[in-house]
């Protein structure tokens, strides 16, 4: 049973083989699900606190000074009653606090920061549903015995190792100054304790940012991974988002059909239907009491230029056969436009011989 899950697993794996589609990262955005690695945001933690102590010295031992100036000056200081132990009390807790608080809220913000920057605030309508699938006992199963445990187990021994070996090392290489801090007066212990400190604490920055990298580089490989899609995945999306293909080809035909019969409830009101004669045919209406140049009202090409042709002959609209004219017509105007300059002169003839011929065939009938 168990074989046959995990060779489903790793079917169902093997067949995303592409790379996840802007909508398919923006979905995953919405449910909360960004590439983060909290060993980075660790990592520059660590590095504001070397920053805090190398930098904001002062901000920790001014208050300190400050405290054990007057605490070593009135150790002969009586706790007579509630009032006398509530100062103390006050005065411990303003110190710490000065002490602590600056140096916390550098970290925070810090941390808030690189958090941030990595999508970790993102509150969402999906994130705040409540979902049974986290409190799900085979899910949780899943998650417990997933390759991200075994990574994380990894992190946790790797970061042991780096601050067991790391403390290890440094603390080797100034043993014999710890045997001489007998002879030291209190200021320089002090001294000698931050200063070595700082320079522990920089040195296990320097190790955590190493796995920070290559945690992230894995996180952002797994990210990947869960949003890769099969090829019917990509096809369905492009369905989704572009339209069936069926579908657009149906609703352009029917935009067809509608401009097409558009077109033949306009052409009754043409002067002139230039043709190839065979391939093309351009309808021209001209009204010179609107516009100054003529227009087109209908043009086709093949079956729709003879379907033209027959309208115009089923009107008594006049067909000249203009090969170079008809073809120009058809290449550069739309139904609506008006003809160009450059064709106004050749229009021009086509139009006058159909005036000429009207005018003649009036004069013949009376």
């Amino acid at each position: 049973m168990r074989l046959i899950f995990d060779i489903q697993l790793f079917s169902e794996a093997s067949t995303k083989t592409e790379k996840a589609t802007p909508r398919k990262r923006q979905e995953a955005r919405k449910r909360g699900m960004v590439a983060k690695s909290r060993e980075v945001t660790s990592a520059f933690a660590l590095l504001m606190s070397i920053l805090f102590l190398k930098f904001g010295y002062s901000l920790i031992t001014q208050p300190l000074q400050a405290f054990s100036t007057y605490f070593f000056g009135n150790l002969d200081y009586n706790i007579e009653n509630v009032r006398d132990a509530s100062r103390l009390l006050g005065l411990i807790v303003t110190t710490s606090l000065k002490i602590v608080l600056p140096f916390c809220l550098a970290v925070m913000f810090v941390a808030t920061i690189v958090e941030w920057a990595q999508g970790s605030f993102l509150i969402t309508a999906e994130s705040l549903k409540i979902s049974f699938q986290k409190i799900n006992p085979i899910e949780g199963f899943k998650r417990i015995f997933s390759i991200n445990s075994v990574v994380e187990l990894i992190k946790s021994i790797l970061k042991v190792l780096v601050i067991g070996y790391t403390g290890y090392s440094y603390t080797k290489s100034f043993a014999k100054k710890l045997l001489e801090m007998y002879e030291m007066n209190v200021l320089t212990i002090v001294k000698f304790s931050f200063d070595s400190a700082v320079n522990l604490i920089l040195w296990m920055s320097v190790m955590f940012f190493g796995i920070a990298i290559i945690d992230f580089t894995f996180q952002r490989w797994q990210y990947e991974k869960k949003l890769m899609m099969t090829k019917e995945e990509v096809k369905e999306e492009f369905k989704q988002t572009e339209g069936n293909p069926q579908i657009k080809s149906r609703i352009r035909e029917r935009q067809r059909r509608i401009s097409l019969q558009r077109m033949f409830q306009q052409l009754p009101r043409a002067d002139v239907v230039i043709t190839n004669p065979t391939h093309y045919a351009v309808a021209l209406l001209y009204e010179p009491e609107k516009f100054d140049a003529p227009r087109v009202i209908a043009k086709g090409k093949d079956y729709i230029a003879l379907k033209i042709k027959q309208e115009a002959m089923k009107y008594n609209i006049e067909i000249v056969e203009n090969k170079e004219l008809a073809r120009a017509l058809y290449n550069i105007c739309e139904i609506g436009d008006f003809i160009p300059p450059e064709l106004y002169q050749a229009v021009a003839e086509v139009l006058a011989y159909v005036y000429s011929l009207k005018n003649y065939q009036k004069v013949n009938i009376r």
